[in-house]
């Protein structure tokens, strides 16, 4: 199975972007996650074409499983 950690902030425009990391850490918390988010907030570490992040929204874990048909 594998797992995703997704970060989903607003920009500047107030569009919504998704980060997502694969294979997060087991037993990551959410205060961990939030100090993270919001350091690439405060720090603008990443921008898009819709902005720079503005605001942290939301923290998840993704996880998913593929099969193969044969």
């Amino acid at each position: 199975m594998a797992t995703t950690l997704e970060m989903v902030f607003r920009t500047e425009t107030g569009k919504e972007t998704t980060l997502s990391l694969a294979d997060p850490r087991e037993g990551l918390s959410l205060a961990e996650v939030q100090t993270v988010m919001q350091d690439i907030v405060v720090r603008d570490i990443f921008t898009t074409k819709n902005g720079d992040f503005a605001e942290a929204v939301e923290a998840r874990i993704r996880t998913s499983d593929t099969v193969t048909l044969s």
